[in-house]
Formats: structure tokens, sequence, C-alpha cells
């Protein structure tokens, strides 16, 4: 089995519902095998993020949620359009997304330079799965750090959450090319985020959920772009 398991989930009036009963379990990251610049550095990775946040599990479309407080989410194109279909529209795409990246960046006092990308590989098993060939494009195999349950209501049919991290910087033709596959649904759940995790960003295909990293930060991301917010009066 693989793939997202959104194609196979109940949708409806475009919205993807998952099984809240999922079994707090998880398979975490070990030094075995790693490929990234350090087992220390990804050791260190994980540990910042367990630390920042405790109750927050890495699945980028529950960040929205899990990470309310600080959370804001951007469209990435004018009148909330979706998808992109001319260059000028996927130009505004990046524009958005890398204008976000940089201005969370600068608020937490992080490097653009130095940025983790978390990419998703599903399957039926907890254990590590193949990274998915799709981000494989941008970023090559990236490090496998952990896995979630994604959703297990079904016994006979589970789905597992696999995260991979990739070192990248704002700019990079490897993270645009990721930010383009996300913007054309071809992979989902990614997120972006400084290494010690002052921040979070999860791109979508139609925008981008900010999770900075206090309120203040929040406000001043939402005062800059208020052409960039939804009319919905949840901020969907």
């Amino acid at each position: 089995m693989s793939g997202h398991p959104s194609v196979l989930r109940y949708v409806c009036h475009g919205l993807i519902f998952f099984s809240q009963s999922i079994a707090p379990i998880e398979r975490s990251w070990h030094p075995d095998g790693v490929n990234l610049r350090s087992a220390a550095e990804l050791a260190a990775f994980d540990g910042a993020w367990r630390a920042r946040w405790p109750a927050v599990r890495p699945v980028g479309h529950e960040l929205r949620s899990s990470a309310s407080a600080t959370w804001v989410r951007f469209h990435s194109l004018p009148g909330s359009k979706r998808y992109a279909e001319t260059k000028t529209e996927y130009d505004e795409v990046l524009t958005r997304h890398r204008t976000a990246l940089g201005e969370l960046s600068a608020l937490a006092e992080t490097s653009p330079e130095d940025i983790r990308a978390i990419t998703v590989s599903w399957s039926d098993s907890p254990e590590p799965a193949e990274p998915a060939s799709e981000p494989r494009t941008a970023f090559g195999d990236g490090t496998y750090w952990r896995s979630v349950p994604y959703d297990l209501s079904d016994p006979g049919d589970p789905y597992w959450a696999h995260l991979y991290v990739t070192p990248t910087a704002l700019g990079s033709p490897g993270l645009e090319q990721l930010l383009l596959l996300v913007a054309d649904d071809g992979t989902r759940d990614v997120i972006l985020c400084a290494p010690g995790a002052e921040w979070l960003y999860h791109p979508y295909d139609g925008g981008g959920d900010v999770i900075a990293p206090d309120r203040a930060a929040r406000n001043v991301l939402r005062t800059r772009h208020p052409d960039w917010l939804s009319k919905h009066p949840q901020g969907l």
C-alpha cells in the first residue's frame, strides 16, 4: 500500500476528514543509517521539536489546530484561487511562500539559509517506508526522523506517516521545486521550520499555515499581508 490516504478517505465539500481515534504510539528516530550531516544534528532537531512543541505532532494539516495559539493562514493566490494555471500565478505562489518564510526567519531571528524540510511517505506499517518518490525529485532521500500513526480507525487498513528531514535554504532550487510540487498537490503534509523549531510553516495546495514563534509575530505577519488572508470566519 502506498500513497497519501486522503484519496481513499471521506471527502465532503472539499474537506478531508480523518478519524481522531489514533493510538498514542509512534516510532522515533534512532542513529542507524543517518545520512544527514550527523546523527547528533538530527538528535538535536528531534530534541528541539519535542521541547518546543511537546503536544504537537509533526503532521502538516494538524498544525492549525494543535498549534492554534500562533497560527495564521495565508492564501497563495489573489481571490483565494487554489491552483495556479499560468507562469505569473506560479511566480506569485513562490513569492508568497518565500516572503512568509523570510519574514518568519527575521521575526524569530533564525537564518533563512538554514531551514529544515520535513517530507512524508505513507504506508500501512509502522516500519519506515522508502521516502516518497515525489519529494525525492527536490531533495533526494532525506534522513528518516520518525513515524507517526496517521489513521488507525480501520485495523485492517491502517496508515502511518514516515517523516524525513532535509536541510535546505530559502531560494534554493530544491525548496522551490518542493513548493511547486505542493502547489500542484503532488505531495502533502510538508512542514518547513528552523533547525530549533522556533517557527513552523505548512505549505499546502492553496496557501500556507504559519505557526509563528509567538502571538506578536503572528499579528505582525497578519497585519503586513491582509490581502493574503481568507475571508472565511475561521481564517481557513
